[in-house]
């Protein structure tokens, strides 16, 4: 049973990674909502000014030895971490922001970017889980938009807690607060 848990967390665990989840959040939502043109370029703008910045990101430091994995697990890691990652969605929003893209775009962007900088903090002193501050930020506008569908997602946002924890990556404590973090921000998101 341990060796097929294992592998069960760290599939969950992959789907459920705050590029894989994001990306494919931002894609289906700008799909959902949004005109089809603005939808591909603002897929197109995430994918090339967040996701593949980060994975190269990442890499580079998983090859150097700075990151010991590509999830960037380690407290001390994350240091470095967030201001890249904060940097790029500041970018993002003064993209959105002077092209005039819709006001929900501004405005989600402006309150992801306020979680990061949040994480960033509280990974001074204790590191909260990115993956769930995503999944619950996700969650928020789920939520406003399917109540069945939102309950499958908080589903899998808690099998992604699970995975987490199982896999050693997190705490409980851990885990709370990024679940926190993360649905507060996507609340503000949706209703500020």
């Amino acid at each position: 049973m341990g060796k097929r848990s294992n592998k069960i967390a760290n599939l969950i665990s992959t789907i459920g990674h705050p590029l894989m989840l994001g990306t494919v959040y931002v894609i289906f939502i700008s799909f959902y909502e949004l005109e089809q043109n603005t939808a591909w370029i603002i897929s197109g703008l995430i994918i090339g000014l967040v996701t593949v910045p980060i994975i190269i990101h990442n890499w580079i430091k998983l090859k150097n030895g700075s990151y010991s994995n590509f999830d960037v697990s380690d407290q001390q890691e994350r240091i470095g971490f967030y201001p890249f990652t904060i940097a790029l969605f500041t970018v993002c929003f003064f993209v959105f922001f002077y092209f005039d893209f819709p006001k929900i775009v501004v405005k989600t962007t402006v309150f992801f970017t306020l979680m990061l900088c949040c994480m960033a903090v509280i990974n001074f002193r204790t590191k909260a889980s990115l993956h769930l501050a995503i999944a619950l930020f996700i969650a928020t506008k789920i939520l406003s938009l399917s109540l069945p569908l939102a309950f499958i997602y908080l589903a899998f946002a808690f099998l992604i807690g699970w995975s987490r924890w199982y896999l050693g990556r997190h705490t409980q404590e851990e885990l709370l607060i990024g679940s926190i973090v993360g649905g507060f921000c996507g609340w503000l998101a949706i209703f500020f």
